[in-house]
């Protein structure tokens, strides 16, 4: 692979999130822009990239494979949180960012950044696997990643209402389709694949705007951000691949998921703090610094783990 086209990606995501960040500081996107912005980018551009995900071109899978593809992405995903709730319940971070952090170590860009790296490096195939782990990945951020923003997870019980959103609506739809082989009109698919695209620009204003508030160095003076930033890209990657090793050897399979297990936080954990009323500004430095950084991790995680 062309290292080059992977450093380029990254930088694009970066400087997407400087436009919403120069965007801010100059009065053009203000506090409202940054909410509104966020719940189109839950609520509608998300979900189409949801959708979109095995309406176009899904390849043909038995349902062995299937079964198989599913059970990885639970154990990529799943492994990821299980990691994360266990550092920083055994560390002594501040309470009240905890279930940020939390996130932030959890929760990764799979979409936005797995699918350019992984495109180029295993082919189409890999795109699909890593379309199916949106179904673990919107299951658990918007059931227990939800309960952890909006109610601190250890001092409350869970309501399940609270866990009923749009996008978790979007992944069980897109997994019933796919099993079903639901047709879809034309006129769906081109819609789905139009708003989806529209996600990663208005995810990354979203995080630029939420920094305009504050100093862009700021997010490079957060020493705990940097204890954040290499769980996320170092030890969870590392930790990940002898587990994935159980469940498979398909070398496509298993180099989809451990690339999805290296890559920087999903902006997602911003656009739901701005909804749950967490420290948005506290997630988006964390993003932008992990994102900056994994540009470096994550050539090296393809060059060194496959």
């Amino acid at each position: 692979m062309d290292m080059s086209i992977l450093l380029t990606k990254m930088v694009i995501f970066v400087v997407l999130m400087v436009i919403g960040y120069v965007g801010a500081r100059a009065k053009l996107l203000n506090a409202e822009f940054t909410k509104a912005a966020s719940k189109l980018t839950l609520n509608v551009f998300m979900t189409a990239t949801i959708l979109n995900s095995v309406i176009t071109n899904p390849p043909q899978l038995s349902g062995g494979k299937l079964a198989e593809v599913m059970l990885a992405c639970f154990v990529s995903v799943g492994f990821g949180y299980l990691l994360s709730a266990l550092i920083v319940r055994l560390l002594p971070f501040n309470r009240e960012k905890k279930p940020l952090m939390e996130l932030l170590i959890s929760v990764t860009n799979t979409m936005f950044i797995g699918v350019p790296v992984a495109e180029p490096v295993f082919g189409s195939q890999a795109v699909f696997y890593i379309a199916l782990s949106c179904i673990p990945f919107n299951v658990l951020l918007y059931t227990y990643g939800v309960w952890r923003l909006k109610q601190g997870g250890e001092r409350s019980k869970l309501n399940w209402r609270d866990m009923v959103s749009v996008p978790l609506i979007a992944t069980l739809a897109a997994l019933l389709i796919f099993v079903l082989k639901i047709p879809m009109p034309g006129v769906v698919k081109e819609l789905c694949g139009t708003l989806s695209a529209a996600t990663v620009p208005m995810s990354m204003l979203v995080i630029g705007s939420s920094l305009g508030r504050v100093s862009l160095l700021d997010a490079f003076r957060e020493k705990e951000l940097y204890f954040v930033s290499l769980a996320r890209l170092v030890l969870v990657p590392l930790l990940t691949l002898p587990v994935l090793k159980l469940v498979t050897a398909d070398p496509v399979l298993l180099g989809a998921m451990v690339i999805i297990a290296g890559c920087p936080s999903a902006v997602m954990v911003t656009v739901l703090a701005i909804q749950y009323g967490r420290d948005a500004e506290y997630s988006s430095k964390g993003i932008l610094l992990n994102t900056v950084l994994s540009m470096v991790t994550m050539p090296a995680l393809v060059y060194f783990l496959l």
